[in-house]
């Protein structure tokens, strides 16, 4: 088994520990990934601080996770992926929400967006997210009209995908700000 499939395997194994809630064993499996990496494998080091963050992140230590976070947008930026660079650019703007760097945020969103827009690979889902972070920020900076389009917007992408909560959501969210 190569040396990138052991690396995988491992990353993926970690994300379904994660995924219910078994951090311990997802920490351990992580570790020995982030073990078998090389200096250069930027594309495995970006995933591993993305878990690592996503860690951080479901306990909401959001300061850490924004840490992490960068780190794995460094590694990101590396490999010249524009969904991985967007993607890591999302959750940095969502992070930002949360610890209220609404400046920084809003930047991050409009960047990950723009990177999202301007690439063809880019699927409706990943557009739709950062959207949804977007909109929740725009309703916080009272943005309302941008607002509004933002989660038309959102909406649609989540009804392309067959997403319902997604599109509840944004219904719920329509509701309050065309009220």
């Amino acid at each position: 088994m190569s040396h990138e499939t052991n690396i995988k395997e491992l990353l993926q194994e970690a994300w379904s520990k994660r995924r219910v809630g078994n951090y311990d064993e997802a920490r351990d499996l992580v570790k020995k990934a982030q073990s078998l990496c090389k200096k250069d494998d930027h594309l495995f080091l970006g995933r591993i601080y993305h878990i690592y963050m996503q860690f951080e992140s479901d306990q909401d230590n959001y300061a850490e996770a924004l840490a992490l976070c960068q780190q794995s947008l460094e590694h990101y930026m590396k490999t010249g992926n524009p969904n991985l660079i967007a993607h890591s650019t999302r959750h940095i703007a969502d992070l930002q929400r949360h610890l209220g760097l609404n400046i920084d945020s809003e930047h991050n969103y409009r960047k990950a967006i723009d990177i999202y827009r301007n690439n063809a690979n880019t699927t409706q889902g990943e557009l739709a997210n950062a959207l949804r972070g977007f909109g929740i920020l725009l309703e916080e900076l009272g943005k309302v009209e941008e607002a509004i389009a933002v989660w038309k917007e959102t909406k649609e992408l989540y009804d392309a995908c067959d997403i319902q909560e997604g599109v509840d959501e944004a219904n719920d969210k329509l509701d309050l700000l065309l009220d």
